[in-house]
């Protein structure tokens, strides 16, 4: 049983071999050298706030706003047109129903001429007032809205940040299993030459040794999946290389207040705020549409002059006045404007509740996830430390002979998982407060 149980250990070791021998790097590679840019948190934050479409769009769309809330205000201010023609015509009496005695039924052809400029200033509009009003509110919103993108990218690019770190440690942390188990395969050879070991033990660190290489390998795949995600999170080519100077630690930093911490998120969330924006902009919007039934006072003149030609009995005329305008019967047109209006107010009320309860879900969630974190990296880094006392302990037994190196095996298989989950902890604890960050509205962007 023992001949077959080592023949089979040896053609796992064969099979395993192929994917050894895959992963190794070429050296032959002879391609230049990436531009590498160095990296921090902070950086990475402001590059993706600086570089992304939706960051851009959002901010393009608050100058549409500003904009429109300009052209709103134009209403206002005096309007000056120039108008001119030149005629020249025939008149039929009869289609006028003047048949006179006397009279030709056709006259013409003559000439008219007119050049004119105009002027008129409205004075009151209250519909038009609440309009403009609106339109503020309506700038605000989208202000607001940008920065909530903002916010939402720089986080998605610190996230990213954080995995892409995270990967590379765990690379990290391959290339130490790898290198730890090669010297254990070591080790066992030596043992065996020394008659302290059976060629059992030898085919198991190489098994061993197998899987870590191939453990390795998806450890630079995932490293490169993760350094790709972060070149899209930032808006880069992915030719450049990047260097993150901010490694994974733990900061030890505080866990914040529940109670304080929704209180902090409900008035500093700016997509909150910009839904209370658009309230107020939809009731605006309401009074607007009603006060649509109420009279408006204008002035207005025109100037210049009048003749046959620009020439000949050319004289100039002007007018002025005061106009004053009041809708008596539309229909219901203004009584289903403002329905319409209130059904868009009553929208973006039920929106706002709605994204209320969702902001203190994301403030408890980012509160627990922190919580955990922290008990999570406290324990990991316990699990390492004792792992690391019992492989110590386990390659001692084997050396001197003591056991076989079975042991060694599963003490080798802790100190990796060990390793692997206190890099987990501490990206999970970073991405915790990230996401806490953003949760309140307090995520920070800008340039260092």
């Amino acid at each position: 049983m023992r001949v077959h149980a080592f023949a089979r250990g040896v053609v796992m070791v064969a099979t395993l071999a192929c994917i050894v021998a895959s992963a190794a790097p070429d050296s032959t590679s002879g391609s230049a050298a990436p531009e590498t840019l160095r990296l921090s948190l902070r950086q990475a934050k402001a590059m993706a706030v600086e570089r992304q479409v939706a960051v851009l769009s959002a901010r393009e769309q608050t100058v549409e706003s500003m904009a429109r809330s300009d052209e709103a205000l134009a209403s206002f201010r005096p309007s000056v047109d120039f108008k001119t023609y030149q005629t020249r015509q025939t008149e039929n009496l009869m289609a006028m129903g003047l048949n006179l005695p006397g009279f030709p039924t056709l006259i013409g052809p003559f000439d008219t001429f007119d050049a004119r400029v105009r002027f008129t200033q409205r004075i009151f509009d209250l519909a038009r007032l609440r309009e403009l009003d609106a339109s503020r509110h309506a700038v605000d919103a989208a202000r607001l809205r940008a920065d909530a993108t903002a916010q939402q990218m720089a986080g998605a690019a610190a996230l990213a940040y954080v995995e892409s770190q995270r990967a590379q440690q765990a690379v990290t942390a391959a290339l130490a299993n790898h290198a730890l188990s090669q010297n254990l395969l070591q080790l066992a050879r030596d043992q065996q030459s020394a008659g302290l070991a059976t060629g059992v033990d030898v085919v198991r660190a190489q098994t061993v040794h197998a899987r870590n290489t191939l453990l390795l390998r998806q450890a630079r795949s995932s490293a490169s999946e993760a350094d790709t995600r972060l070149h899209r999170a930032l808006g880069l080519g992915m030719s450049v290389a990047l260097e993150l100077t901010d490694p994974l630690q733990n900061d030890a930093m505080p866990v914040p207040a529940l109670p304080a911490a929704i209180d902090t998120a409900l008035h500093k969330r700016p997509e909150l705020q910009a839904l209370e924006q658009v309230v107020t902009q939809r009731d605006t919007e309401r009074k607007a549409a009603n006060a649509a039934s109420y009279p408006a006072l204008s002035v207005g003149g025109d100037i210049g002059p009048s003749g046959v030609t620009p020439a000949h009995n050319d004289y100039r005329t002007y007018s002025f006045g005061v106009q004053l305008t009041m809708p008596l019967m539309e229909g219901g047109a203004i009584t289903a404007r403002e329905d319409a209006a209130a059904s868009r107010m009553r929208q973006a009320e039920l929106q706002l509740r709605d994204t209320m309860q969702q902001v203190e879900e994301d403030v408890r969630l980012a509160v627990i996830a922190i919580e955990t974190s922290a008990d999570q990296i406290a324990t990991a880094e316990i699990s390492l430390t004792l792992a690391e006392r019992l492989l110590d302990q386990a390659r001692d037994r084997f050396r001197n002979g003591v056991a076989d190196n079975l042991e060694v095996v599963d003490a080798q298989a802790t100190l990796a998982s060990a390793r692997s989950a206190r890099i987990d902890a501490l990206a999970a604890h970073q991405m915790a407060f990230i996401n806490y960050e953003m949760a309140v509205g307090r995520l920070e962007y800008g340039q260092p």
